[in-house]
């Protein structure tokens, strides 16, 4: 997927041991109304917490059908659950009050933000608006009172969740509108490549080899859950092929010049194998490979420049003809009820 920027959670978020888990992203400084989509009225930080909220839902759930799906494809796997976990610590201060009251967030202690439908978290009965407590009989550690925003402390319970997951499931203590529950967490082997959504108005998707980002603005250009599987099956697709790690090997001081120390031919001919595999990782996952073609012909009218053939990436006019084809050969295969392997 074409990037018109740089995530800025791909600057901060602590690679933490999220296999299981998605965390919701860490937002800094105020976001342009535009950063959610048009027709969508923010006015307030609640109403820009909402707005992201329903976002990074919908990315976690297309996130966890592809990586349930696609698991036997994907050199690094582990255990999913399904949840979108978030504390009151990640968030700016001019959000982190209506966190507060929206969610009844508390510190560092991981708060339920999303659960994905018929996901090991939905089977535990978890619900948007919980709190983890407790994890196996290991309390969580709640913070002190919240400075700047960061993640070091949600890292560290996330990373004493995944601790207690390690033999499939942990017994949870759990807050739900003050009272005190315990529910037992399972979970399902997926690859682990947790996908994050990033509140930005640039239009932007990356695979990054660890994770999956995609920018609030180009989610909210995605309103169909086939559309939104096209870009992070794509992305998804660049980390199951290794390329970060392979242009690091091949790019002239990736770590100063990013994609342009890499020869350009290199850089697109990744892009058509990622268009490729991508497809096939979200029609594996159930989602509609024919809404790729149609997509991108949005994508060109919304964003001209995708018209033209840039830096490591084919125009949109080659990529649609390519996607069709690919779209095609599914069918075939689908037909002849054949494994859709690429």
């Amino acid at each position: 997927m074409t990037s018109c920027g740089t995530p800025p959670c791909a600057r901060t978020a602590a690679l933490v041991s999220a296999c299981l888990l998605v965390v919701a992203c860490r937002t800094e400084g105020p976001v342009p109304p535009d950063a959610y989509g048009s027709g969508v009225a923010i006015e307030t930080p609640s109403d820009r917490l909402k707005a992201l909220n329903a976002l990074d839902a919908r990315v976690n759930a297309v996130g966890f059908r592809l990586s349930v799906a696609n698991v036997e494809l994907c050199p690094r796997t582990g255990p999913i659950t399904g949840l979108l976990l978030h504390a009151e610590s990640q968030y700016a201060d001019y959000l982190r009050a209506a966190a507060r009251e929206d969610w009844q967030l508390k510190g560092d202690l991981p708060g339920v933000a999303a659960v994905v439908p018929d996901s090991p978290a939905a089977d535990a009965g978890l619900r948007v608006g919980d709190l983890l407590l407790s994890a196996d009989g290991q309390s969580f550690m709640g913070g002190g009172p919240v400075g700047a925003a960061g993640f070091d402390g949600l890292s560290a319970n996330l990373t004493r969740l995944t601790d207690a997951l390690q033999d499939g499931s942990a017994e949870l203590g759990v807050e739900r509108n003050g009272q005190r529950l315990t529910l037992r967490l399972g979970s399902v082997p997926g690859c682990a490549y947790p996908f994050q959504l990033d509140p930005s108005p640039d239009f932007y998707a990356k695979g990054d080899g660890e994770r999956v980002f995609i920018s609030s603005a180009l989610a909210a250009l995605s309103p169909l859950d086939d559309d939104l599987a096209v870009v992070l099956g794509h992305e998804l697709a660049h980390n199951i092929l290794d390329h970060r790690a392979y242009f690091d090997e091949v790019g002239l001081a990736r770590d100063v010049l990013g994609n342009w120390g890499v020869a350009p031919w290199e850089l697109v001919r990744a892009e058509r194998d990622a268009d490729r595999v991508g497809l096939f990782l979200s029609a594996r996952a159930g989602y509609d490979p024919a809404r790729a073609g149609p997509y991108w012909r949005m994508l060109s009218a919304r964003l001209p420049q995708l018209r033209l053939v840039q830096w490591g990436h084919p125009s949109a006019g080659e990529r649609i003809q390519s996607l069709e084809g690919v779209a095609e050969e599914i069918a075939v295969l689908r037909e002849a009820r054949q494994p859709l392997i690429p």
